[in-house]
């Protein structure tokens, strides 16, 4: 059975994640990828608006009590 977005998504270390809130109330996420630089491969970059099904999740996680500090 694959694993649900919200476990893949949690996976991801918080020094390889950015989130930004747009103007307009988007979120963009953007994943820098890991390994060797000359093998890595291109930064995974993501949109959401409300009413995307994981825009509440990247919202919750963009104000998670760890990314203020």
């Amino acid at each position: 059975m694959p694993a649900k977005a919200t476990e893949d998504s949690a996976s991801i270390p918080d020094d390889r994640l950015s989130i930004e809130k747009r103007s307009d109330g988007s979120l963009v996420v953007r994943v820098r990828s890991a390994g060797p630089e000359e093998s890595r491969l291109a930064d995974a970059v993501f949109s959401f608006r409300c009413g995307d099904p994981q825009y509440a999740y990247w919202l919750s996680r963009l104000n998670a009590p760890s990314r203020k500090a």
